[in-house]
């Protein structure tokens, strides 16, 4: 498929699935649609129900690079934040680096976190 993004999700939680579930239904690729998931049953779930990869580590979401057989070689396009308003500022530290390697679309769907409390 030219010129469909590829979508990273950090979080895999309620949010994540019913974004996912609309862009598959509407002809997304599976091979265009990554998730980073803490959870071991959380991540099995997604893996098993939608066949997309999803990874534990959030880094390794957004450069493909370790743990993908569905989306492995695919660019990070987009990277959606979902995540508890609670841990985002941790996990946008933790993968500044990929971010700024990638140079991805951020977009949050976290609650109550204004972008520019995000850029800091």
């Amino acid at each position: 498929m030219a010129n469909v993004p590829s979508i990273t999700f950090i979080g895999g939680g309620n949010m994540c699935e019913a974004i996912l579930s609309g862009l598959l239904k509407t002809g997304h690729p599976t091979s265009h649609v990554r998730i980073s998931e803490p959870f071991d049953q959380r991540r099995e779930y997604l893996r098993t129900k939608y066949g997309v990869d999803v990874v534990e580590s959030n880094g390794d979401a957004i450069s493909g690079k370790q743990g993908m057989s569905v989306s492995s070689g695919v660019s990070c396009d987009v990277v959606v934040l979902a995540v508890k308003p609670q841990v985002v500022g941790d996990v946008v530290r933790g993968v500044a680096g990929e971010l700024s390697a990638a140079k991805p679309l951020v977009i949050s769907i976290v609650a109550g976190v204004a972008i520019k409390d995000l850029a800091r």
